[in-house]
């Protein structure tokens, strides 16, 4: 039996201590399994520069990622993949067999918060700002949005959204079964757009020129899910969804009123990758083109 890994990590504390950006201007942020640590990367420069956003709109890994930084913690994304995304807890088939689930949301969201690398509820709460959630409605077919409020310590909206079909339980949550925010919303600018904003930060997880496809076989989806014929719709029509906000993102750059930040390098990760090498070198790829982006960004703004 394998001795279960312990870590002696240093306390970040958060800090309120950011300004705010302009009312209008929204950070986007698109999934992507742990292709996410990319976006962890953007927003250590946006924690260096000291600025803050008045409305997020995130599903997936980008509604995971996005709490260290609401919390203002800079550096503990990074620890979290130099030292905890490498443990067969935090990601491994082993997960899959005993817990149903690839990723054990309970060591990463509990185990890690409350043993090895301290998480600031009290620093999150305080931050003003609208931070929106999704995840898919297993029943209705539709992405349901979860408030800031509604984050409490157990995170379960947040797990829902990043609960990977077929690789994850649905969640129960409030009388609805959830999975992955990104399935129909996998680029929330749509949410971001009807929700008044102006201007927006896109963080995305795949290099410039991707087009996501249809999937090639479904047989085992309508197997799984068979009950959930709005869900298996929902599943089918993804990439139509996907190509659709991309689109209409790079619409809204060339337009002046977005941002969009992604890999420049090829991306070498896959979404369920956990070597540690490979994805603290994706981070600082973000890290260092979020600092690229932070004067665009101000430039833009004026």
């Amino acid at each position: 039996m394998c001795l279960e890994r312990s870590y002696k990590l240093p306390v970040i504390p958060g800090s309120l201590s950011r300004t705010m950006l302009p009312s209008g201007t929204a950070l986007v942020l698109e999934g992507g399994g742990t292709r996410g640590f990319y976006s962890s990367g953007v927003f250590e420069a946006f924690m260096d520069a000291g600025i803050m956003f008045p409305y997020i709109a995130a599903v997936s890994a980008g509604s995971a990622n996005v709490l260290s930084y609401v919390s203002g913690q800079r550096g503990r994304n990074r620890l979290i993949v130099e030292h905890l995304v490498s443990d067969p807890r935090y990601l491994s088939l082993r997960n899959l067999l005993l817990h149903r689930s690839l990723f054990n949301w309970e060591f990463i969201f509990k185990t890690v918060a409350q043993k090895y690398l301290y998480w600031d509820q009290q620093t999150f709460d305080n931050v003003d700002i609208r931070l929106l959630t999704g995840a898919l409605d297993c029943n209705r077919g539709q992405t349901t949005w979860f408030e800031k409020a509604d984050l409490k310590p157990d995170f379960t909206p947040t797990i829902a959204s990043c609960s990977l079909p077929l690789l994850s339980p649905m969640v129960d949550f409030r009388g609805q079964k959830l999975l992955d925010g990104g399935i129909l919303d996998p680029i929330p600018i749509e949410r971001s757009l009807a929700d008044g904003n102006t201007f927006h930060v896109v963080i995305l997880t795949r290099n410039s020129g991707y087009t996501k496809l249809p999937l090639n076989n479904t047989v085992l989806l309508k197997a799984a899910y068979r009950k959930y014929p709005q869900l298996i719709s929902a599943l089918t029509q993804r990439h139509v969804a996907y190509n659709r906000q991309l689109a209409l993102a790079e619409q809204l750059q060339s337009e002046g009123r977005a941002l969009i930040i992604r890999p420049q390098e090829p991306l070498q990760v896959k979404r369920t990758d956990s070597d540690a090498r490979r994805l603290l070198a994706l981070h600082d790829e973000g890290h260092a083109e979020g600092v690229h982006a932070v004067d665009r960004l101000c430039q833009l703004l004026g």
